[in-house]
């Protein structure tokens, strides 16, 4: 089979959208987004299952994963080959359900949409040393401007200016040091001019291309999971630019400059333009906004966990936030 491909970057990016399109080809199944592969990386770091009752297991909880059920896949988990253990047992049972999943939809290869991996690019390519990725970038100002919608995110522009700018850094780093195998396409570039990105990500990524793939109003609905439905209000109505710097009309100028003061270096080094002057923010102004953003988070933890995914996913999440560095220093504040 094929090397796998990765689309990944900051959410709101239009990672769903290039997730969609690539999967009206010929050649990739991508399934919802998969995020096992960071919740089970400590089987990884640990060198894999050491007994062949250890890997039938891990095979056993990859298939149970609650965003894999959500892939609906047929029958029982594959059965791994006699004695298999170790990087290769773990490869195995991680990498069936995606086999799996492009058999289902006829597919040759398979993909993953996951934007956190823009993070573990580096430990997904000792998994696969020959995958492809592809990270997509837009304004961090639309980025902050669609969060306000979602139910998980940065909820201030104070917070979502470090938060995007750290995940730009870390698809940057990816691309200097795998430069073979790590793409950033930005957003604005892709839906101005889709023909033309999509074209030049298929021969990236090695697959073949047809016009036909950007026709999204075609696209199967149900490839988006059932209750995120509502996040994606516009994907079905094509690729336009309709979306792409809302936040000049949209956003405050205080706003701006708040994002621009943890981002002006990432906006800039992406081809964005950035409000001239600095913007003075107090301690006492800037734990407000720490505090806003945190309270926020809780309840939104509360309301997509608890009452949207009816728990489903509940166990992995809180594990999720307990091991987020990035948690960890503000709780030490």
């Amino acid at each position: 089979m094929a090397p796998p491909l990765f689309i990944v970057g900051n959410d709101r990016s239009g990672t769903t959208m290039l997730r969609l399109i690539l999967d009206r080809g010929p050649d990739v199944a991508i399934p919802p987004e998969s995020m096992f592969l960071t919740d089970l990386a400590e089987r990884r770091e640990q060198g894999g299952p050491g007994t062949p009752e250890e890997t039938r297991a891990l095979v056993a909880e990859v298939w149970s994963h609650p965003k894999v059920r959500l892939w609906e896949l047929p029958g029982e988990p594959p059965e791994p080959p006699p004695g298999l253990v170790g990087p290769g047992a773990y490869r195995f049972a991680v990498e069936a359900p995606f086999r799996a999943y492009a058999a289902l939809h006829g597919k040759p290869r398979w993909g993953d949409k996951t934007p956190h991996y823009v993070h573990h690019v580096d430990a997904l390519l000792e998994v696969w040393p020959d995958a492809r990725f592809v990270v997509l970038v837009r304004d961090g100002r639309d980025v902050a401007l669609s969060l306000k919608r979602m139910p998980f995110g940065p909820n201030n522009a104070w917070a979502a200016g470090p938060w995007w700018a750290r995940g730009i850094r870390a698809g940057a780093e990816a691309r200097r040091r795998h430069p073979d195998q790590v793409r950033i396409v930005r957003y604005e570039d892709l839906v101005a001019d889709p023909d033309g990105q999509v074209r030049a990500i298929c021969a990236f990524l090695e697959l073949t291309y047809d016009p036909a793939m950007l026709d999204l109003a075609q696209a199967d609905r149900s490839r988006v999971v059932a209750d995120q439905t509502s996040w994606f209000p516009t994907l079905f109505e094509g690729v336009n630019t309709r979306s792409a710097g809302r936040w000049q009309t949209e956003m405050s100028e205080r706003d701006q400059r708040l994002f621009a003061a943890h981002a002006r270096a990432e906006l800039e080094a992406n081809g964005y333009s950035v409000p001239d002057g600095e913007i003075a923010v107090s301690e006492r102004r800037a734990n407000w906004y720490r505090r806003h953003n945190q309270l926020l988070r809780n309840v939104n933890f509360v309301r997509l966990r608890i009452f949207q995914e009816r728990g489903r996913e509940l166990r992995f999440a809180l594990a999720r936030r307990l091991a987020d560095p990035l948690r960890r220093q503000r709780d030490a504040r």
